[in-house]
């Protein structure tokens, strides 16, 4: 047994560098490796199994999907646990399961409580060591997966991306979607599926990765216990056919039922572990990441003609591509395509400044602090570095990569692979192959929260967490739905991304660039309820950062000529919205649930409602919503509250007195009466939307509302286990409670085969009424309990996150220290009164339901 701990030099006198993650790695007599990272922050744990098999390993059944299939069917059941016994097992001791297929790994994992750490470690291995390939599962499942790629081909970024493949790539497997095609897929048999496993999934192929509240020896043993039986076999790695250098431009485009049209450019380039991959993901960075870089500040800001846009570099260990990706309205696309080329030439002519490779520098070592704050990120983190590198200090050596580049040899690396002659070009969108081509409790360690009253009014948060060196500000304002008119629609969110365009004391790219350049990043957005403005930095900056928060609150120009601009592009979300099929059938459930209310609105608005704002109508809603009374702060992170204080009565004590837009305590009355609909799109999938009025946040009823939502959303639910595992009736099939200000609904969905809809509903309808009538067992109740738990222990990783839902539970009126308050509310709720609740607001003649269905 070999042991090797990665450990770093002691970091510079005031340097911000990644910590060490101190993990260490044990290999098995069978050859099976086991990563363990001890962070005894917070009780919970990441168990995480990779295998080193993907799409790119099926062999003479390339492009059939095997691999994704596996992971589909290790959830269908072992010698000893039943699908619902392995759903239901993880989910009773608090963990949340899933798995993701790539191109060259298959990995499934548990995120939950460290105190059943054993207990994961146990299923996971009767899972990847035991699943039985039933043959009638497998058939089942292999219809499950098709109508997934029916969703999959209803979504025009799977559609752009799949086509990028295809052209890029004439040889390799990296052509070939991950999920396979639906030709190749319906001819693989069950030795096929099984004989995949049995070639792949070996310990000799595979490794463990574990981070969390564990002790590595005690770890270590659970894991021999459960694997180290497991018998090691002969395994040939695959081989890949070599991929022929690109030496001609091509092109395809796809028709695609869309108002919008989406335009990539692709370039081959090296594999993962090329030197020059540093060069090409900070040239990725720097072309297409942020506000801040050359294709968004050139095609979306400054010529209009990009609703967005980004870049990246992607690899296989032998071969990858590098993506520039658009979305605009199809007048624009020939404008844009032309402008995405002229931005590659610009920087294929002189390179980045010294200024902006250092920003590059910051925000990646800003990217990877933020991976350590919770467990998944640690354990992702390290089974990635160690699949591509066999390195678990893969994130320190790519800084200390990318930190020696300069500008000249960015330049060569433009130069080098993104030539014109070797670009492939695709679009998707209507029409376009006929185109021309040219177109506080003990479970945690949350930060100490310190509430403040400011000399102005404004309530301030300060939570001090020094365990990173990041800081994240947060500013709530009320807003939102409730304080807009059907003819306002949207305006909140329109003026918030007008904050964007301009102050007094800065102009749009300085505001886009100010923080990136210190590898931090900005957030100004709305939703239903308010105004967010923030910004996530690494200690040191944050006095950079609440200078320019309050700038864009106290000080924007809100320029005319922006408007129109901004306009288009939420419009363009509106649109995209009417693509998806379980967001229009949401959408319009809601609109009847909440008829005569103010939620009937999304926060987005309406094409009419936001076609016709004004800037008039902007600043009205900024003057309403920026003023002391009406917002609350809340700064989260490796700070001092004292300090903080000062800080935060300086940058915003000139912000306006003034009271709450939005009444406490309102509640709002519904006109509608439950009902039936039908819509109909230019889709291959059905879905059915089932919605009920409820109560607002505020209502204690709501915490029933989500214990139920809990036990009806999981893999382990009754919906699941009865429509879509013993009846073969859906793809998905859940449950989400909406609870706003002074209103709420909760809506039961399925997708599923236009054939099978009014089964499907039928079913879904008999699982509903029988919950109204009955409530839910003991189990559902036992199990929802400890995955909220889960979930609650997840949400406060992060200093963004704790400093989101603080503040937003202060100014709904719950009070900061509602989130803290929840495990005992939580616990204190009976089966008798989720059967009350359930009750109350359930049952076939209460039901708004919406059904989507192909035209």
């Amino acid at each position: 047994m070999k042991k090797v701990l990665s450990r770093a030099a002691p970091a510079k006198p005031g340097a911000l560098e990644v910590p060490t993650l101190d993990a260490s790695v044990t290999t098995l007599p069978n050859g099976l490796e086991v990563i363990v990272r001890e962070d005894h922050a917070h009780p919970l744990v990441s168990v995480q199994v990779w295998i080193k098999a993907g799409s790119m390993h099926e062999e003479q059944h390339t492009g059939a999907g095997i691999a994704h299939c596996v992971e589909h069917m290790l959830f269908k059941g072992t010698e000893k646990r039943d699908p619902a016994q392995i759903s239901q097992g993880i989910q009773a001791l608090g963990g949340y399961v899933n798995a993701y297929t790539s191109f060259n790994r298959t990995v499934y994992w548990i995120d939950g409580l460290a105190e059943h750490a054993k207990g994961y470690l146990d299923i996971l291995a009767d899972m990847i060591r035991h699943s039985k390939f039933d043959a009638d599962e497998l058939m089942r499942e292999k219809e499950v997966i098709r109508r997934e790629m029916a969703m999959d081909n209803d979504d025009p970024g799977s559609a752009i991306q799949h086509l990028m493949q295809a052209t890029a790539f004439r040889q390799h497997p990296l052509r070939h979607p991950i999920i396979g095609h639906r030709e190749v897929f319906d001819q693989i048999s069950r030795a096929d599926v099984y004989g995949f496993v049995q070639r792949h999934y070996v310990p000799n192929n595979a490794f463990i990765v574990i981070a969390g509240d564990v002790e590595t020896s005690a770890i270590l043993e659970t894991v021999r216990s459960h694997f180290g039986d497991w018998q090691r076999r002969a395994f040939d790695p695959v081989q890949l056919p070599s991929e022929p250098p690109q030496h001609g431009s091509r092109a395809a485009a796809k028709n695609f039922a869309t108002e919008l049209t989406r335009i990539a450019l692709g370039w081959q380039i090296p594999g993962e572990n090329h030197a020059d991959k540093p060069a090409l993901d900070v040239l990725a960075f720097l072309l297409g990441s942020g506000r801040s870089s050359r294709l968004y500040q050139e095609l979306r800001e400054k010529r209009s003609l990009a609703h967005y846009i980004w870049a990246g570099a992607w690899c296989a260990p032998e071969v990858g591509l590098f993506n520039i990706e658009a979305e605009c309205n199809p007048a624009d696309a020939d404008k844009l395509k032309k402008g995405m080329i002229e931005v590659v030439a610009a920087m294929q002519k002189t390179g980045p400044g010294r200024a902006e490779l250092e920003k590059a520098v910051r925000a990646t070592l800003s990217s990877q602090l933020r991976t350590l704050s919770s467990v998944k990120g640690q354990a992702g983190s390290l089974g990635n570095g160690w699949l591509l590198t066999g390195s678990l200090d893969y994130q320190r050596q790519f800084l200390k990569a990318i930190s020696a580049l300069t500008p000249d040899v960015i330049r060569d690396a433009a130069r080098r692979y993104l030539k014109p002659e070797a670009m492939s070009t695709v679009v998707v969108g209507e029409d376009v192959e006929t185109a021309p081509k040219t177109k506080a409790t003990a479970d945690s360690a949350r930060p100490e929260v310190q509430r403040f009253k400011l000399k102005n009014g404004l309530i301030l948060l300060v939570g001090e967490n020094p365990r990173l060196p990041l800081v994240s500000v947060r500013t709530n304002f009320l807003a939102g739905v409730l304080a807009e008119t059907d003819l306002s629609a949207g305006v909140t969110q329109i003026s918030a991304q007008m904050l964007l365009k301009g102050t007094k004391k800065r102009a749009a790219a300085e505001i886009a660039s100010e923080l990136e350049n210190r590898g931090g990043s900005l957030m100004c957005s709305a939703d239903a309820h308010r105004y967010m403005i923030g910004a996530d930095v690494m200690r040191g900056d944050e006095t950079d950062a609440l200078d320019l928060v309050a700038d864009l609150i106290l000080n924007p120009t809100l320029p005319q000529a922006q408007l129109a601009e901004v306009k288009k592009r939420q419009i363009a979300h509106i649109l995209e919205e009417k693509e998806d099929p379980l967001t229009v059938a949401m959408r319009k459930a809601r609109r009847e649930i909440f008829a005569g209310q103010p939620f009937h609105r999304t926060a987005l608005g309406t094409e009419e409602s936001v076609t016709a704002l004004k800037l008039a109508d902007c600043r009205a809603m900024l003057h309403a919503s920026f003023a002391t009374g009406n917002g609350v702060i809340s700064v989260f992170g490796d700070v001092k509250a004292a300090e903080v204080k000062k800080q935060v009565e300086k940058a915003f004590a000139k912000l306006p007195r003034g009271n709450r837009q939005i009444a406490l305590g309102r509640e709002y009355h519904a006109s509608a009466r439950p009902a039936a609909w039908t819509e109909h799109l230019d889709k291959e999938q059905a879905v059915i939307v089932v919605g009920f009025r409820t109560v607002g946040l505020e209502d204690r009823d709501v915490h029933a509302l989500n214990l139920i939502d809990e036990a009806c959303s999981d893999m382990g639910s009754r919906l699941f286990n009865r429509i879509r595992e013993e009846l073969g009736l859906a793809y998905y099939v859940g449950a989400q409670n909406f609870a706003a200000m002074g209103a709420g609904a909760f809506y039961f969905y399925v997708g599923t085969d236009p054939k099978k809809v009014k089964l499907a509903e039928k079913e879904l309808m008999a699982q509903i009424n029988d919950l109204a009538a009955n409530g839910l067992h003991t189990d559902e109740i036992d199990r929802a309990r400890v995955t909220w738990r889960s979930s609650w222990l997840r949400a406060q990783q992060g200093n963004g996150s704790m400093a989101d839902v603080c503040a937003w539970n202060e100014i709904n009126g719950l009070g900061w220290d509602h989130f803290q308050k929840l495990p005992g509310i939580m616990t204190d709720i009976s089966s008798k009164e989720i059967q009350r609740v359930a009750a109350k607001y359930f049952g076939e003649k209460k039901a708004f339901i919406v059904r989507v269905l192909p035209k």
